[in-house]
């Protein structure tokens, strides 16, 4: 079931400007915030929008145990897409690709790490001839490191080509590694922060979600233990009885990471924690 987005009209606004905006040479937007805030959301719908306005979209979601696998991200990315370029691609460039997306063996031989960067610089821009391309990818921060060098490499070699870089992440100094946003120069690349949602805005999306409506203080309450994150928000109310002392302290998990620490290892004492329908309508990421 798909729910409004609500709170965001300012961001997705942005992210709808930056994909209609036409501009030679790679450029980026990168959505940054901590866990559960509302990035995937507003990523998915930056995705949906260069769809509906005809654009080229390769998209990928890496996801943390995924993050130590070759080469994951891009057959993420360009998996459908192999078969329209392959032919185009000189036999060294063609063999990398071939291999480092599982279509060949490498016969004892090492894959040749430049030839495949170059050929990753090659699709792009064989792409970009037919139109627009957004090259999106969610939780950055997981994409393995070989896939994202040898997309870096092909950014900063891009010329007069009309790519589009749409990344959600954390916060820099949570997780992953340098940002594939930094192949490109400090004027190619816009940072859209993404905050708390407001009292009003949260309240909407408890009671979108949970069927259900809070007295104002609970709802006061909720918000200022989750600080507006949705996320943590939704998973706090979920576990509240409809009726709450007002002066007792809220019987939920005091952090985010408590909560998700609680769904992993101790999930039949919090069976309701980190439920899978709040994943995709609020961006768990």
């Amino acid at each position: 079931m798909a729910f409004k987005v609500v709170g965001r009209e300012d961001e997705l606004a942005s992210v709808a400007a930056f994909v209609d905006e036409a501009r030679d040479g790679p450029v980026a937007l990168v959505l940054d915030g901590e866990a559960g805030i509302g990035k995937s959301t507003l990523w998915l719908a930056g995705v949906e929008h260069a769809r509906t306005q005809g654009l080229g979209v390769l998209s990928a979601r890496p996801a943390e145990a995924e993050s130590s696998l070759a080469y994951v991200g891009l057959g993420d990315l360009f998996e459908d897409v192999l078969d329209d370029v392959l032919p185009a691609l000189t036999p060294p460039r063609r063999r990398a690709l071939e291999i480092a997306m599982l279509r060949d063996e490498a016969s004892g031989d090492r894959l040749d790490d430049r030839a495949l960067a170059v050929a990753m610089r090659d699709v792009l821009e064989l792409l970009g001839e037919h139109g627009r391309i957004l090259l999106a990818v969610d939780d950055v921060q997981w994409l393995d490191l070989s896939s994202s060098s040898a997309l870096a490499f092909a950014l900063r070699r891009l010329k007069g080509s009309q790519v589009l870089v749409l990344l959600a992440r954390r916060p820099a100094g949570e997780a992953g590694a340098p940002g594939l946003e930094q192949a490109l120069a400090a004027d190619r690349v816009q940072r859209l922060p993404v905050g708390p949602l407001s009292i009003g805005a949260l309240h909407s999306v408890l009671r979108d979600r949970l069927g259900r409506s809070f007295a104002r203080q609970t709802l006061l309450r909720i918000h200022d233990r989750s600080g507006g994150n949705p996320f943590f928000a939704l998973e706090l109310a979920r576990a509240l009885e409809a009726d709450v002392d007002r002066l007792e302290p809220l019987p939920v998990p005091e952090t985010l990471e408590e909560v998700s620490h609680r769904a992993r290892h101790t999930a039949p004492t919090l069976p309701r924690a980190l439920s899978p329908e709040s994943r995709p309508t609020l961006g768990g990421s």
